[in-house]
C-alpha cells in the first residue's frame, strides 16, 4: 500500500498590532489644540450634572502659569496622554486627568476620561499612576506627606441598562488595579452642575488610595474626617448643610473595602 506524503505547511504566526508608546504630560496652555481636544473629550465622557464648566479648568491652567500656587491653595494639574509620535495631533488624544493636591488634606482626582479609540490600552492606568506621582512631588515641595488620593464615581441606578453596568465594572477594575479601595457606607451627595436649579444632588461612590498612610490608619472615624474634608475643602459644604449632613448621617460608619 502506497502512502501519500504531505508536505508540512509553514504558517507564519500572526502578530498583534504594535501598541504605540504612550506619553503623559501636563497642559500649560489652555489655547493649545491638545488642551482644546481634552475639553471636547471631557464634555463627551461626563454627564452635564457631574462636571464643572470646562472654562473653570482652563482658568486654573492660566492661573498656574501666571504664578505658583499659594502654600494653602490648590495645586491643580491637567494631564494629557497621547502616542509619543502624535503629541501635537488633537485627533490622537488618548485621555486626560484633572485634579489637585490640597495642602493639609491630601490628593483629589476630580475627573478622568479616555477616548473610545484608546480604550483597553492601559491609558486610564497610566493617567492615574502619573497623577499620583505629580501629587507626591507637590506634597514633597511643601514638606508634607501625601496621606491619600480620593476620587468619586457615579454608580448606575439598579435598573440601568446592562451596557452602563459593564462600563461601571470596567471602571472599578481600573480603580482596583491602581490600588484604590471603596469607601463603603457612604453615598456622597455632590452638587448637581446642570442648568436646572431644582435638580437633585448627584449621589457618588468614593474611592481612596492610601499613599503615605497605611490602610489600617483609615478607621471609620478617620474616614468620616476625610469625607467631611472633601465636602468642606472642595464643595464648600459645612456641617449643618443638606449635602454634608445627608452624606454623613448619624450612625454612618464608613469602611474601606476591596473594590471587587
Amino acid at each position: 500500500m502506497q502512502l501519500q506524503q504531505f508536505s508540512a505547511v509553514q504558517v507564519a504566526p500572526v502578530k498583534a498590532p504594535a501598541v504605540p508608546k504612550l506619553v503623559v504630560w501636563e497642559a500649560f496652555d489652555p489655547d493649545d489644540p491638545m488642551t482644546k481636544a481634552a475639553g471636547e473629550l471631557y464634555e463627551e465622557t461626563l454627564p452635564a450634572d457631574e462636571r464643572i464648566p470646562w472654562a473653570w479648568i482652563e482658568r486654573s491652567i492660566r492661573e498656574r502659569v501666571k504664578s505658583k500656587p499659594r502654600p494653602n491653595g490648590w495645586h491643580k494639574h491637567l494631564l494629557l496622554a497621547a502616542p509619543e509620535d502624535r503629541q501635537d495631533d488633537p485627533e490622537s488624544l488618548a485621555g486626560y486627568v484633572y485634579g489637585a493636591f490640597l495642602p493639609g488634606y491630601g490628593g483629589y482626582l476630580c475627573y478622568v476620561g479616555v477616548a473610545e479609540s484608546a480604550r483597553r490600552l492601559g491609558v486610564g492606568r497610566r493617567l492615574f499612576e502619573h497623577f499620583f506621582k505629580v501629587l507626591k512631588v507637590d506634597a514633597g515641595e511643601l514638606g508634607e506627606p501625601l496621606p491619600f488620593v480620593i476620587w468619586e464615581s457615579h454608580r448606575p441606578c439598579p435598573d440601568a441598562p446592562d451596557a452602563e453596568w459593564e462600563v461601571w465594572a470596567a471602571r472599578t477594575r481600573l480603580f482596583d488595579r491602581v490600588g484604590g479601595a471603596w469607601i463603603d457606607g457612604v453615598n456622597f451627595l455632590s452638587p448637581n452642575f446642570s442648568d436646572d436649579p431644582e435638580a437633585a444632588p448627584v449621589p457618588l461612590q468614593l474611592f481612596l488610595k492610601p499613599v503615605d498612610a497605611p490602610e489600617t490608619a483609615f478607621t471609620p472615624e478617620r474616614l468620616r474626617e476625610v469625607v467631611g474634608g472633601l465636602h468642606q475643602r472642595v464643595y464648600r459644604n459645612a456641617p449643618g448643610t443638606a449635602l454634608y449632613d445627608g452624606t454623613l448621617s448619624p450612625g454612618c460608619e464608613p469602611r474601606l473595602r476591596p473594590v471587587e
